[in-house]
């Protein structure tokens, strides 16, 4: 049977609760999430504003790939650094939001996956339910 295959039957069965969980390996330790909140995959179109390296100030359309109420994976074909600020408005809501890039990840063709922080937590600019 497959990996695949087999990775897929388990999630059936985790899913049905038919599957107990697995006795970790002698001297595993467990990796604590690290997210404040839920993080959920959404395509969200936001207007990003801010300034390049040269101070010149940019703004550009781009989109999210997942968002939680702390801040984003969004899309960027401009260049950025880590630690800069940015001004967002989610353009569904017109709702703004200062936040900072706190993660660079993949680059694509034209395009880098850039992880941003809101300064507090705010799910009200993605419009998602408040967490209890």
């Amino acid at each position: 049977m497959s990996r695949i295959f087999e990775a897929l039957r388990n999630a059936q069965r985790a899913r049905d609760g038919k599957l107990q969980p697995a006795v970790p390996v002698e001297g595993a330790t467990e990796v604590p999430d690290r997210r404040r909140s839920r993080r959920w995959s959404l395509d969200i179109s936001v207007y990003v504003y801010g300034h390049g390296p040269g101070k010149e100030p940019f703004h550009e359309e781009a989109h999210t790939l997942h968002v939680n109420a702390n801040g984003a994976l969004i899309l960027l074909s401009v260049p950025v650094m880590k630690g800069q600020k940015l001004l967002l408005t989610n353009r569904l809501t017109q709702k703004e939001q200062d936040c900072r890039i706190v993660f660079l990840g993949t680059r694509r063709s034209r395009t880098v996956e850039a992880g941003i922080e809101f300064p507090h937590t705010n799910p009200g600019f993605w419009n998602l339910p408040a967490e209890s």
